[in-house]
């Protein structure tokens, strides 16, 4: 299966570039990985964009800026940033899967919530480089964020590492 990601995803990733580096920064990350113009919310792109994107993150500002990609994008919602504050972590766990499967083309995303207070996200075909692993502990904490919940995330498999999925424990 050919691994696309949506639009939406792209500009979130490119909204955080231009948030932390400003324009200058935004039209040097597009060059740097051979890209210009906009990308559109609906149309599907490489998935290998998305990587490029992490990796020039990664290379030229610091790898510490991953996680926090990670959490901009699972708080950066617009309006309905304003909505999950009345969410619980547990809610937005529970449609994660969903809202994965209609944004990438490939993997799969499982969530187990029925342990009071812990939440473990599952990861399937989904981090092929160590970048997309680092965003993903981030969109973790940016769920506690943005359900303004106490909590800490630990990453306890990593497909990377020879498990069969990546796994991130959300506890609150």
């Amino acid at each position: 299966m050919e691994r696309k990601v949506r639009g939406s995803i792209l500009n979130s990733y490119m909204g955080f570039v231009t948030k932390k580096w400003g324009r200058d920064g935004y039209r040097l990350c597009m060059s740097d990985i051979g890209l210009w113009g906009e990308f559109r919310d609906g149309n599907y792109y490489q998935d290998a964009i998305r990587e490029n994107i992490l990796r020039w993150i990664s290379r030229e500002k610091g790898e510490e800026y991953l996680k926090e990609c990670g959490k901009f994008i699972a708080t950066n919602l617009g309006i309905l940033s304003w909505l999950v504050r009345f969410s619980d972590p547990k809610t937005i766990a529970n449609r994660v899967p969903k809202n994965f499967s209609e944004i990438y083309s490939y993997g799969r995303i499982e969530t187990n919530t029925d342990k009071d207070g812990e939440i473990v996200v599952r990861l399937f075909d989904v981090c092929r480089i160590r970048e997309s692993c680092e965003v993903w502990f981030g969109v973790c904490e940016g769920i506690l964020e943005a359900t303004k919940t106490n909590g800490s995330v630990e990453e306890t498999k990593c497909a990377l590492k020879g498990d069969s999925y990546c796994e991130f424990k959300i506890t609150y």
